[in-house]
């Protein structure tokens, strides 16, 4: 039973940390999503400020410069949405993976 229980126990470990990882894998993607997104969005703000002057925006407008960067903002922001929804459900499997460990001990103390 002792040797079950250490198998077990092992397995718990490896799942969690791979949860483990895969969540931190994922963070690192929204993060460097979210920066991105930002960056853009900095990008596009200095458009509207019209420091560069009227024909430099002028050939900004003709060339589509903006609605490329608006384009690249809405895609950057569904890239977000999907891996959000990813990180959420990678953090739920890592919840069950902690209760996992927690019944465990609750059945089986370690000692």
């Amino acid at each position: 039973m002792a040797k079950q229980r250490d198998v077990l126990r092992k397995i718990v470990v490896l799942k969690r940390q791979s949860a483990e990882q895969q969540v931190r894998a994922l963070q690192i993607d929204v993060d460097r999503i979210e920066s991105a997104i930002g960056a853009l969005s900095a990008s596009l703000q200095s458009i509207d400020e019209a420091r560069a002057g009227f024909e430099a925006l002028r050939l900004a407008e003709e060339n589509g410069h903006a609605r490329k960067l608006i384009g690249d903002i809405r895609a950057g922001e569904a890239r977000l949405a999907v891996k959000s929804a990813e990180l959420a459900a990678a953090r739920e499997a890592l919840k069950r993976v902690f209760h996992s460990e927690e019944r465990l001990d609750q059945i089986s103390p370690k000692g």
